[in-house]
């Protein structure tokens, strides 16, 4: 051992420390012409998307990626995407959703610039292999325990941190207390807390009205200040993260419940079910029933607020 690290061997006290890792909706797919990934975005978790086979075509903001096999897609927490296919061959892709709570991990990946790693690149000749492994370790269903799974997963987020900090290393850093994450909880809650209330009082429950006035008030914060400091670290408003997230739970509670027009509308926040048909159908294209009818069980890709980590 040389003297420089026997000197780095003195006593010293470290930190403890605790992390946890949350997987969500890992999964393969094989999808034909005309699929169809509605828009949505993931709460505070990272999208790993990578294409097997095929092609498929992501949309985020105003920008298009045309994925090809061995193309890799890194979607930041919080960041509206959605996907399509209009190739005649099939596109096959591996798709799953880490969230860590590494807070300083998760603002490092929502200043991310860099979305789409193509075959070649790098950052993609690095995860690739990990994630081949990952589907390889999924398929086996291991049963018995889940820490070769979770170590990828864990070194998969340490490549992507140890890339970003490169990229990213003059990128303002907001810390756990800051105000962004704090204002998306409590955006959050304008849907969750509907969840945990009696259904039979949904005809009663008061509509979203002056909520980010509310949320700003609460946070000891003027309401400009509030809609400002959100927009710039999520580079979307208030109003819009709250539509994403009401279509999104509409869309998972259609598909994977059997609640009724009244109560998903309610639990979103709409006066009445005639209001959210017509918003849904601007959504989707599609009446909320039609919706369920022809997605039932489909829809792998969403995040449910319930299932999120405590921040």
């Amino acid at each position: 051992m040389t003297n420089r690290a026997a000197a780095a061997l003195k006593s010293r006290a470290f930190p403890n420390l605790k992390s946890e890792v949350y997987l969500y909706g890992m999964h393969t797919g094989v999808t034909g012409k005309g699929w169809l990934c509605q828009r949505h975005l993931h709460h505070m978790m990272v999208e790993v998307n990578l294409v097997l086979s095929g092609t498929q075509t992501a949309i985020m903001d105003h920008a298009v990626y045309e994925q090809q096999a061995g193309d890799l897609l890194i979607i930041p927490p919080m960041k509206p995407h959605r996907y399509k296919s209009d190739r005649q061959e099939p596109l096959q892709y591996f798709v799953m959703h880490v969230q860590v709570s590494d807070t300083a991990f998760m603002q490092l990946m929502n200043n991310c610039e860099q979305l789409h790693y193509p075959k070649g690149d790098p950052l993609n000749e690095k995860l690739r292999p990990i994630i081949m492994q990952l589907i390889e370790q999924l398929q086996e269903d291991d049963s018995h325990s889940h820490i070769g799974l979770f170590a990828n997963a864990l070194l998969m987020m340490s490549l992507l941190e140890r890339h970003m900090k490169t990229q990213q290393s003059d990128s303002p850093h907001y810390s756990e207390e800051t105000l962004p994450p704090l204002i998306a909880r409590e955006i959050e809650k304008l849907i969750t807390f509907r969840h945990s209330d009696s259904e039979d009082r949904f005809e009663t429950r008061e509509p979203l009205h002056n909520w980010l006035a509310q949320i700003a008030e609460k946070l000891l914060i003027s309401r400009r200040h509030c809609y400002r400091v959100f927009q710039q670290a999520y580079r979307m408003s208030p109003r819009d993260y709250l539509a994403v997230l009401r279509q999104q739970e509409a869309m998972h509670s259609l598909v994977n419940s059997d609640d009724s027009l009244e109560q998903i509308a309610y639990r979103i926040g709409f006066e009445n079910v005639q209001s959210f048909i017509r918003q849904f159908s601007k959504w989707t294209g599609m009446t909320p029933g039609s919706f369920r009818r022809s997605e039932r069980d489909s829809l792998h890709y969403l995040t449910p607020l319930e299932l999120k980590l405590e921040q």
